[in-house]
């Protein structure tokens, strides 16, 4: 047992420290080793001899010594916790709370996010430092994925030294954020880590500068940048650590959560091998609970991912599956983003911009911090909404999380939202940044092809429509019949055309009135 609470005291025998409240009370080592032994065996009275032995090995000292440290114990604890037995020793008097099981860690990634030090040394900037926690755990909550502990909780452990793993087990966590500020009257530097506090490894860590110029934006730009990072690093290590779970050992959230990992890894490959899989487990987790929100929304992206891919024999019947999987999720979730997005991106697919733009901007605004949802919203803003929105909102998803695992997935959208205001060699140059993250996917690939005849640079765009034929013949073929992700009619003659150019099947020259 590494914590023994008695009164109101808690023993830390790991790191040898005595607590009340959030307080660390001054006991010195021998006074420390007495009360361990004494409460160590609480059933009994502990003579001098034994008492010597243990406190004070390989030493001869007087009888005064114990004396000192029993009236010191005293003080701290009170009169009656340490109980002088005339002729035989000492016994512990207060009454020591029953050992309790660690909290079991939840089924979904759980982290706790401490109180950051201030580096500077000018008290003055507390609030800063504490302000920093209160943001980055409030924006935490939003994604509903992850099982956060409140900021009062974490708030206990601001003048403690730190045992991560005993903070964890207490909290039933398995991550664990730490930080720091230093701050000038002009300048503040933000260092934070996530670590998995069940093995001690670091997950991720950073270092953010910003002007204190309007500190209170400042300090809400600087968390919002902290937690659209520290999101995917979370999902990306649960899906590492799940990688090899067996599903018979599973919750129905732990299957519906591998499913998630599984398409996660896999959303840009054509091949549907990893969408079928995520589909498995999410019908496996459904038949232990039916209501399970992440079960449906992994449903739904298979179907979206099935459509754009064209690796269906019913294009209607999976979109109609895609939106009933994520209505349902919404249903079980109702500030679930995530299924507010992919029901959006799926009315796109079902060419209803007027139902799936209001949605995608909600989705936004349930959780602003989603890269992913930022993405397809610039993208969207681009092709039914307000076209100069669409641009800035696609780059500010990569500027806030520019670790994404996503990313392919996110330069990608930039590319196509590139394309939508006709900058074509910046489209082009997203196009080959996501082939550099996933150089085996079709979407980067049909970006190339139609981005280069943008930029009027054929030879490119045919080996870009090479690469992707050979890969996703069933998508290159629905793309060549005028299937594509929007139903704005000018990218869609503009994608169109440009894209039987890449193929071959139309001259360069059909470019020129379009571009």
């Amino acid at each position: 047992m590494d914590s023994i609470r008695f009164s109101e005291f808690v023993l830390h025998r790991r790191t040898r420290r005595l607590t009340r409240a959030s307080s660390t009370l001054l006991v010195g080592a021998r006074a420390f080793d007495l009360l361990e032994l004494l409460i160590a065996h609480r059933d009994r009275v502990v003579g001098r001899d034994e008492i010597m032995e243990v406190v004070w090995p390989d030493a001869v000292v007087g009888e005064n010594n114990l004396n000192v440290q029993v009236a010191n114990l005293r003080r701290i604890l009170g009169a009656e916790a340490i109980v002088t037995v005339p002729g035989r020793g000492l016994r512990f008097g207060l009454e020591v709370a029953p050992e309790t099981a660690p909290l079991a860690l939840p089924d979904r990634p759980s982290v706790v996010v401490l109180p950051f030090s201030n580096l500077g040394g000018d008290a003055e900037f507390d609030w800063l430092a504490d302000g920093f926690v209160e943001d980055i755990t409030t924006e935490l909550s939003r994604f509903r994925d992850l099982f956060v502990v409140a900021r009062n909780s974490a708030f206990v452990y601001r003048d403690m030294p730190r045992d991560l793993r005993t903070i964890a087990r207490d909290l039933g966590v398995r991550y664990v954020v730490e930080g720091s500020v230093r701050a000038t009257p002009g300048h503040v530097r933000v260092t934070t880590q996530l670590i998995d506090a069940t093995t001690g490894g670091h997950v991720w860590a950073e270092n953010f500068d910003r002007d204190l110029a309007g500190h209170f934006e400042t300090q809400a730009r600087v968390a919002r940048a902290i937690v659209t990072c520290l999101s995917p690093q979370i999902d990306r290590a649960e899906a590492e650590r799940i990688h090899m779970a067996i599903p018979d050992d599973l919750t129905a959230h732990g299957l519906a959560r591998k499913g998630w990992s599984v398409i996660s890894a896999g959303d840009m490959a054509y091949d549907r091998q990893a969408r079928d899989r995520a589909a498995e487990l999410a019908r496996q987790a459904l038949t232990r609970e039916s209501g399970s929100a992440l079960a449906w929304r992994v449903l739904a992206w298979v179907a979206w991912w099935n459509v754009y891919h064209a690796t269906t024999d019913s294009v209607p019947r999976t979109l109609a599956e895609g939106i009933d999987a994520a209505t349902r999720a919404i249903a079980a979730d109702p500030i679930d983003h995530h299924a507010r997005r992919l029901r959006a991106l799926l009315h796109f697919l079902n060419q209803s911009p007027d139902a799936g733009l209001p949605e995608l901007r909600q989705a936004h605004e349930m959780n602003p911090n989603c890269a992913v949802t930022l993405a397809w919203l610039g993208l969207y803003e681009g092709l039914h909404g307000e076209a100069a929105r669409g641009l800035p909102l696609a780059e500010a998803a990569l500027r806030r999380s520019p670790r994404d695992p996503a990313r392919g997935s996110l330069l990608a959208a930039l590319g196509f939202a590139q394309f939508a205001v006709r900058n074509y060699v910046a489209a082009a140059e997203a196009a080959e940044a996501a082939l550099a993250e996933s150089a085996t996917s079709a979407t980067p690939l049909i970006l190339a092809a139609i981005a280069w005849v943008g930029a009027g640079r054929i030879d490119r765009a045919r080996s870009a429509f090479r690469k992707v034929e050979a890969i996703a013949p069933t998508l290159v073929e629905a793309r060549l019949a005028g299937r594509w992700l929007s139903s704005n009619p000018d990218y869609l003659a503009r994608a169109h055309m440009f894209f039987r150019i890449a193929a071959g099947l139309a001259p360069p020259e059909a470019a020129d009135a379009l571009r």
